[in-house]
């Protein structure tokens, strides 16, 4: 993947299963939810012979961690979200991130109209003897007047209306992703994103949610696609976090609107 000479942000809404989990409160923890984070692209860190792929940017996640007979939801703000997309499920062979099938949305996608060709078949009944090439079926009764269904096909034109991002976002994030996107939009309208050390790292390799000043978690990484332009370890996190920080800001009338 090539770093992006304009990035966009995209909303990435995301099904997370882990196990052996730490939430402080639960250890060892079964935990299962649903992540919304905004990131201009999938990354790729390296540390050693360690790869991994992060979500980076403001981000909100919701789910329920379970140990023994104990049950407890959580709800953590996101700067990054870390996970090793090769580690699988016990029982299937999906990653710990359903990275596989996600929904990710383009509040900046412009809406468009599309021109495509199609076949309309004009299906017409008929009474009396008629003749027609492309019957379908005749009926007659033994009073009645018989009836022939035939059709035309006729090859036409027809203009097909996208919808445009910021649409499609509003439909999706206000209705059954409210629950993520409203915690989302109030901490972003409170300016409490504004720090990165605020917000957790979601680090499913190391089983926790982390600081985003814990080295044991951050330091030493590189960003793959960004290898040259400078930018490494916290540093690098916190560099493209403010750059998606930024860009929302420039475009809040997409990114950001009541539900």
């Amino acid at each position: 993947m090539q770093p992006m000479m304009n990035p966009t942000p995209l909303f990435w809404l995301l099904d997370i299963e882990a196990y052996d989990y730490d939430i402080g409160v639960l250890k060892n923890a079964d935990m299962t939810g649903k992540a919304l984070i905004a990131s201009n692209q999938l990354w790729s860190i390296l540390r050693g012979d360690k790869v991994y792929s992060t979500l980076i940017g403001p981000g909100y996640f919701k789910g329920v961690a379970e140990s023994g007979n104990r049950r407890v939801e959580i709800n953590e703000y996101l700067s990054v979200l870390m996970f090793d997309p090769t580690a699988l499920r016990y029982d299937e062979p999906v990653p710990l991130v359903d990275i596989i099938n996600p929904e990710v949305i383009d509040p900046l996608g412009t809406s468009k109209v599309e021109e495509i060709m199609t076949i309309i078949r004009d299906i017409v009944v008929e009474k009396g003897n008629v003749l027609a090439g492309d019957q379908i079926a005749r009926v007659k009764g033994k009073a009645d007047i018989p009836r022939l269904v035939h059709y035309t096909d006729l090859m036409k034109r027809i203009k097909v209306s996208h919808v445009s991002g910021v649409q499609r976002a509003r439909f999706l994030l206000g209705g059954t992703n409210r629950p993520l996107y409203a915690p989302l939009i109030d901490w972003f309208n409170k300016r409490r994103y504004n720090n990165f050390l605020r917000p957790k790292i979601m680090a499913l390799p190391f089983g926790k949610f982390a600081s985003s000043s814990d080295i044991e978690v951050l330091s030493d990484w590189m960003l793959v696609e960004k290898a040259g332009m400078g930018g490494s370890g916290i540093d690098g996190f916190r560099e493209e976090y403010e750059v998606v920080m930024s860009l929302i800001h420039k475009n809040s009338d997409s990114f950001i609107f009541d539900v």
